[in-house]
């Protein structure tokens, strides 16, 4: 599928009803290629709705850890990053960042770590990983120091987009910490 038809269906399934959770499911089935072109449609549909991703963030964050497919590890991993961002940002409701914030975050974030260190991950699904992980450092501190770590490690063999991402998040870190000393 091109990306032209990944919009079509996913406004196609808009507007006779398929629900983003409906989509969800069958991306987080072990059936390929069928879990990664719902994991595509759902990315196409949620991104330009940005209150709907508010509202399905906690369920793409219960289902990351059970993904074990790569494409579909990196569409809903970058859902999550970009729903974080949004939450840190304060872009999100009120109701969201204070249903998020008492969401056992706890599973995504080992997820996010294993994933992050395990060699076979894929570096996009690592580059959306380090942003989750210093999204969720701005409330768990411990995680904003573990992570410089683990992301210089990374960087040492990463591919340039990913050492890339990394040198930004580490800035990001840097600035985080200077700003709690202050």
């Amino acid at each position: 599928m091109t990306k032209k038809e990944v919009v079509q269906l996913a406004q196609t399934f808009s507007d006779i009803g398929v629900t983003p959770e409906e989509l969800l499911q069958i991306a987080t089935t072990t059936k390929y290629p069928t879990c990664f072109h719902a994991a595509w449609v759902l990315e196409n549909i949620l991104l330009p709705l940005p209150e709907a991703l508010d509202y399905y963030l906690p369920s793409l964050i219960e289902h990351i850890p059970h993904t074990s497919n790569p494409s579909v590890q990196r569409h809903l991993t970058k859902l999550v990053a970009y729903g974080l961002r949004r939450i840190t940002d304060r872009k999100a409701a009120r109701i969201f960042e204070k249903e998020f914030w008492k969401t056992n975050l706890e599973p995504i974030e080992d997820c996010c770590f294993q994933l992050l260190v395990d060699p076979y991950t894929k570096p996009g699904v690592k580059a959306h990983c380090m942003e989750i992980l210093y999204l969720l450092s701005t409330k768990q501190k411990w995680i904003a120091q573990e992570l410089p770590f683990i992301i210089e490690n990374q960087m040492e063999l990463g591919t340039p987009g990913l050492k890339a991402k990394g040198k930004e998040i580490l800035k990001f870190l840097k600035k985080q910490s200077q700003n709690i000393k202050a």
